[in-house]
């Protein structure tokens, strides 16, 4: 991208951003297997989360690029729907925390299993693949060839997703601890859904 793209992609990362910090149970499941298991398996975790969305966003970004591309009215479509879906995550960080499944989620052991465990679920992650395919369309500028925005804006995602997590593997039981806590209050919660509902707002109006 160049620099005519800049706005956009800066509003790209800080939406990436709010998501990637809304507590959930992907991030106590990082950090309290690291404090558990050690370091190596924090890491190997957060080595497969990688490794599964980077598959996934290869599969669906590129893909939907090209349709894109032969019918730009899909791409405006699906940022409609990138609209919504936004709501529904602002919804979804609001509503009571479901701490026994961040227990479950817990019970793993062993640096292939993290991995494992890490990049299945994030292969198979419904969430991230509408991510990729409603919110980004949002973010492209339809003046230019939309394969390469969907790239670097691909690329974006993953780096911020994997710093956060890299730094939940070496945060360990204290830092999965508080956030297990955050979670469940009310004002996080609450700050959370509002701050996803603001960057629901300026997708609209510029889908809109």
């Amino acid at each position: 991208m160049d620099t005519t793209h800049l706005p956009l992609t800066l509003s790209f990362a800080l939406t990436t951003l709010l998501i990637e910090l809304t507590p959930g149970p992907n991030m106590v499941w990082l950090a309290l297997l690291s404090a558990r298991e050690g370091l190596r398996a924090g890491l190997a975790a957060a080595l497969g989360i990688l490794c599964g969305l980077t598959v996934l966003m290869i599969a669906v970004v590129l893909g939907f690029a090209r349709l894109v591309a032969e019918c730009p009215a899909l791409g405006q479509a699906m940022g409609f729907v990138g609209v919504a879906f936004m709501v529904w995550l602002a919804w979804d960080a609001w509503r009571e925390s479901n701490t026994g499944s961040w227990e479950a989620a817990n019970d793993q052991s062993g640096e292939q299993k993290a991995f494992r465990r890490g990049f299945l679920i994030n292969l198979l992650n419904a969430k991230a693949a509408l991510f990729f395919l409603t919110v980004f369309p949002n973010f492209i500028d339809d003046a230019h060839t939309p394969a390469p925005q969907y790239l670097v804006l691909g690329l974006i995602y993953l780096a911020i997703a994997t710093a956060i997590h890299i730094a939940l593997a070496f945060g360990g039981e204290t830092l999965g601890a508080y956030i297990r806590h955050k979670a469940n209050s009310v004002t996080v919660r609450a700050g959370s859904a509002l701050a996803l509902l603001a960057a629901a707002a300026w997708m609209a109006s510029k889908a809109f």
